[in-house]
């Protein structure tokens, strides 16, 4: 789903241009379906729009904890902690621990394959 595709949904369904924290509650809605890769379409969306709430970035980064892409979900977790959400130290702390422990198994696998 691109920016535009979303957009043009939203003015279908709204009769207006959307604001922020309406696509925040469509992404919280697709998360909550389980329908991470929507959520995370409508979220990035989110968080470029003036009126942006933290909530939204740290769902971003919960949506790409889901679809395994751990480096964007630090990135995103990062921000919000950055923004003033605290709560986020705890998963900052083993994502940088699971990303190492990631990097350092390919390291030795390439230098046993020698």
């Amino acid at each position: 789903m691109s920016k535009d595709d979303i957009l043009e949904w939203f003015q279908r369904k709204l009769n207006r241009q959307p604001e922020a924290y309406d696509v925040y509650l469509v992404g919280k809605e697709f998360y909550q379906l389980g329908s991470y890769s929507r959520a995370m379409a409508c979220l990035q969306y989110h968080v470029s729009m003036p009126g942006a709430s933290i909530p939204g970035r740290h769902l971003l980064g919960y949506c790409y904890l889901n679809l395994h892409d751990n480096e964007r979900a630090l990135r995103e977790f990062k921000k919000c902690v950055k923004d003033g959400f605290q709560d986020d130290w705890q998963l900052i702390v083993e994502l940088i621990y699971e990303i190492d422990e990631k990097i350092n198994a390919s390291a030795n696998d390439n230098y046993d394959a020698s």
